[in-house]
C-alpha cells in the first residue's frame, strides 16, 4: 500500500497550496478562523514556543537576542510574531503563498523590531532555500510542521538543511509527534487522509537522527497534550551545530 516518495511529495504540495477554507485553515493556524475564535489560544501558541526557546537558550548558555532566525513552515505567523522580538531578520519559509501573505499581515500588525523575509518553496525541493538564505543563521526552528512531512526520509533532509544553514554553535528547535508503540508507525500512503500523522518517530529514534545529521542534541521536552491545539504526543528537541575545530 506504500505510495512512492514522489507521489507523497506531490500530494503534500497539492494539499498545502490549495485555497484555504474555514475547515482547513487550522492546518496553517489562521488567526480568527473557526478553531481559533478564541484569540488567546492563537496567541498562546507562539508565546509558549518562544518561552520554551528562552528557557533552552538559558540552559545551554546560548546568547540572545540574535541576528537571524529561520521559521520553517511559518503558516499564519503564530510563532513568527513572537520570535520577531528575538532577532533582526526572520526568514519565514512555507509552501503556501496564502500562508506567507498572512504571516506578513500579522507581522505588520505586531510590529516587531525585525525584518520579516517570506520565502516560498516547493515540497519536492526544500533545498532551494540554501541558495536564498545566507549560511550562518543563529536559530532554526520548525514547530507544528514535522508530523505533516511526507516521510521520515524527508525529515532527514530538513535536518541536513538545518545543519547547513546554522552557524557553528547555532541553535535548532524542532517539534515532532512521538510514537508510543514499540515500533514506528509512519504512514507511507494516503497523504490527505492522515496528514497530521504522516511522520512519527520514537523519542530515542529522533534523538539519534539529530546526531546522525551531525548535530548535538541538548534538551528534550515532552508534552502529551498541549492545550492550544486539539492534538497530542508532542516532543520538542533542542540541538546545536558543533563548533568548528
Amino acid at each position: 500500500m506504500n505510495d512512492s516518495q514522489a507521489k507523497l511529495e506531490r500530494d503534500a504540495q497539492e494539499f498545502w497550496t490549495r485555497q484555504p477554507k474555514q475547515q482547513s485553515s487550522f492546518w496553517w493556524h489562521l488567526r480568527g478562523s473557526e478553531v481559533f475564535q478564541n484569540d488567546q489560544l492563537w496567541l498562546d501558541i507562539g508565546k509558549k514556543h518562544v518561552n520554551m526557546y528562552i528557557d533552552a537558550a538559558r540552559m545551554v548558555g546560548f546568547e540572545r537576542p540574535v541576528e537571524t532566525i529561520v521559521d520553517w513552515g511559518c503558516g499564519g505567523g503564530a510563532n513568527a510574531i513572537h520570535f520577531g522580538g528575538e532577532c533582526k531578520t526572520l526568514y519565514g519559509i512555507d509552501v503556501s503563498q496564502d500562508a506567507l501573505d498572512e504571516s506578513v499581515k500579522q507581522m505588520q500588525a505586531a510590529q516587531p523590531q525585525c525584518n520579516f523575509v517570506p520565502i516560498k518553496i516547493d515540497v519536492p525541493n526544500p533545498e532551494s532555500v540554501l541558495s536564498t538564505i545566507p549560511a550562518g543563521v543563529d536559530v532554526f526552528y520548525c514547530l507544528y510542521v514535522w508530523e505533516v512531512f511526507p516521510s521520515q526520509s524527508y525529515g532527514q533532509r530538513i535536518l541536513e538543511i538545518a545543519r547547513k544553514l546554522l552557524k557553528p554553535g547555532g541553535l535548532g528547535y524542532v517539534q515532532i509527534k512521538y510514537e508510543k508503540d514499540a515500533w514506528t508507525r509512519s504512514r507511507r500512503w494516503g497523504y490527505t487522509r492522515g496528514v497530521a500523522n504522516m511522520t512519527r518517530y520514537r523519542v530515542d529514534e529522533f534523538w539519534e537522527l539529530i546526531e546522525a545529521a551531525g548535530l548535538q542534541p541538548r534538551n528534550l521536552v515532552l508534552i502529551p497534550k498541549p492545550h492550544e491545539v486539539p492534538d497530542f504526543d508532542y516532543a520538542y528537541y533542542f540541538f546545536q551545530k558543533p563548533m568548528e575545530a
